[in-house]
């Protein structure tokens, strides 16, 4: 979107538009916010910033997570962070809180300081503006992805870690197991869930409805789903864990409702948790591969910053795939056999 294309779709004057965005006094208040709502709407880049966008590299990468209380994104932030500083890099940090405004300003901000490239994890709804951004700077989806960001992903064979769980609970003896995930609008949550499901019959599924919870990858959520499911009229013998932020949260209502793990209740837990060597029990656990991940993210970075000619997003695109990497399932104590003497 340039100057030009904008004055043509609002029906107005090159130069009017130009000092409209640059709050010239001639201009009226009405016309200066018109222009402005429909630079925003189009995703107008400064001139300026799109120059050097195509013509020069700045040194600088922008990093956008959803937050920072997710262990997997600490871990992974954490380690690019490092790296950046020992090479001199200058890393942008942005949250969005999952929020598609939120994620569209810090994009846009991003492009506008004139970073060489993006790597940012996806809200559920990008907005059709931020849909169109990522397409004219170098970016990459981590963890998460969009079929609308038609942009590299970096992620993580979810439905293969859930399966190794199930398999593991099934080996057990375990057969009504009950599952707490993520809602399904992020991609993450529909393909854990996805893997949890592909395990069972139809017939199967119908009948574990009632322990089965979706719901936001929120610590509270993750109580209260565990809270109905063992109220249930036949709860279950095992329980997989589909986000890393249910873990405490459950823990402390198997306690509230003194159920003991393993022995009431085998647990299989999803990602590396900060706190679990401080629990008596080792969780067992789906292991995600965070080194290689962050590895990933820091080749493509290197790559974008060490080009002696910038990389076009086209160009980009062309020459950096899409990765999947293999979760691994960690056994711990907090699963066992299945006692049919309950």
């Amino acid at each position: 979107m340039t100057i030009k294309k904008l004055a043509a779709i609002l029906g107005l004057s090159h130069t009017t538009v130009s000092r409209a965005l640059n709050g010239h006094p001639a201009i009226s208040q009405a016309t200066k916010e018109s222009v402005l709502q429909a630079a925003r709407e189009y995703g107008y880049i400064p001139n300026s910033a799109a120059r050097a966008l195509r013509n020069a590299s700045t040194g600088a990468f922008g990093l956008v997570i959803p937050d920072i209380q997710n262990d997997f994104f600490i871990t992974i932030t954490n380690a690019i962070a490092h790296v950046a500083a020992e090479r001199s890099w200058q890393m942008m940090l942005s949250i969005s809180g999952d929020k598609p405004e939120m994620e569209h300003a810090a994009l846009l901000r991003l492009m506008t300081a004139r970073v060489d490239g993006i790597i940012f994890a996806p809200t559920a709804n990008p907005l059709p503006e931020t849909q169109e951004l990522v397409m004219r700077t170098n970016a990459v989806q981590l963890l998460r992805h969009h079929d609308h960001l038609a942009t590299p992903v970096i992620a993580i064979d979810e439905r293969y870690g859930i399966t190794q769980a199930v398999k593991h609970l099934r080996e057990l003896g375990h057969t009504r197991i009950g599952y707490i995930g993520s809602a399904q609008q992020l991609s993450t949550g529909a393909e854990r869930l996805q893997g949890f499901l592909q395990n069972f019959s139809a017939e199967q599924q119908q009948a574990l409805e009632d322990i089965i919870y979706v719901g936001p990858p929120q610590a509270e959520f993750g109580g209260d789903a565990f809270r109905r499911i063992m109220r249930s009229v036949q709860p279950p013998s095992a329980l997989v864990l589909g986000s890393p932020r249910y873990a405490m949260s459950i823990l402390l209502a198997a306690k509230e409702l003194n159920i003991a793990i393993p022995d009431d209740l085998s647990l299989v837990a999803y990602g590396d948790v900060s706190w679990g060597s401080l629990l008596e029990v080792k969780l067992t656990s789906i292991s995600l591969p965070e080194k290689q991940i962050s590895d990933a993210c820091i080749n493509i970075i290197d790559r974008l910053l060490n080009q002696e000619t910038p990389l076009s997003p086209e160009v980009f695109y062309a020459s950096t795939e899409s990765q999947l990497f293999t979760p691994q399932l960690v056994l711990g104590g907090s699963t066992k056999a299945f006692n049919h003497v309950r």
